[in-house]
C-alpha cells in the first residue's frame, strides 16, 4: 500500500486531446470517401460511422461531465475500429488501434506512488525507483522534485493536495536510513 499517492499535472493533455480529435476528423473524411467512392462492400456503413463520430464530437460540447472528453475519444476510436473491420479494411483498423493505444497512454493520469521501499514514477513504461538510487525527493510549492544519483532529475507540478511537510519528512527519514 503506497504511503503517498501524488497526482501530477499532464501539461500536454490539451495537445494530445487536439491530436486525437484531428485523427478522428481524418477518419470521418476517410469514411465519407470510402462511401462515395464505392470502395466498401456495405454501402451505408461508412456514412453511418462518419455520422456517429460527428455526433460524438458534438456531444462533447453538451456534456457537463469532466471525464466525458476521454470517454468520447475512446468511444469514437472504438466505433472507427469496428467500422473499418466490418468494411474489411483490416490494415486501417490496425493502424487506428495503434493510434488509439498511443493516445490512451499519453492521456492517462500521471500518478506517483511512494512506498516505504520505492517510488513508482509514471513514465512509459512505469519506472520503479529504489530509495538507494535517490539523492533527494522533495515536494515544495506544488512541485515534486526527484533527484537521482545518476544525475537525472524529474520535476513536475502536483495536482493532488499532499502535505509537503509530511512528505518531505518521510523522504528524509528514508534517505537518512540508507546513509547509516
Amino acid at each position: 500500500m503506497p504511503r503517498f499517492v501524488i497526482l501530477l499535472k499532464n501539461e500536454k493533455l490539451r495537445t494530445y486531446t487536439l491530436i486525437s480529435w484531428l485523427i478522428i476528423a481524418l477518419t470521418v473524411i476517410c469514411f465519407i470517401y470510402a462511401g462515395i467512392s464505392g470502395k466498401s462492400r456495405i454501402t451505408n456503413l461508412p456514412f453511418f460511422a462518419a455520422g456517429l463520430l460527428i455526433v460524438i464530437f458534438c456531444a462533447r460540447f453538451l456534456s457537463k461531465r469532466e471525464d466525458f472528453e476521454s470517454d468520447s475519444i475512446s468511444l469514437a476510436f472504438s466505433i472507427a475500429i469496428i467500422a473499418w473491420i466490418f468494411l474489411q479494411f483490416y490494415w486501417i483498423a490496425a493502424l487506428t488501434f495503434v493510434l488509439f493505444l498511443f493516445q490512451d497512454i499519453s492521456r492517462r493520469k500521471l500518478t506517483v506512488l511512494v512506498y516505504d521501499d520505492r517510488i513508482v514514477y509514471p513514465s512509459f513504461p512505469k519506472r520503479t525507483i529504489e530509495w538507494k538510487e535517490l539523492n533527494n525527493a522533495i515536494l515544495k510549492d506544488g512541485i515534486l522534485t526527484i533527484d537521482l544519483k545518476n544525475n537525472k532529475l524529474f520535476q513536475n507540478e502536483v495536482l493532488s493536495p499532499t502535505s509537503e511537510m509530511e512528505f518531505n519528512e518521510f523522504c528524509e527519514v528514508r534517505l537518512k536510513g540508507l546513509i547509516k
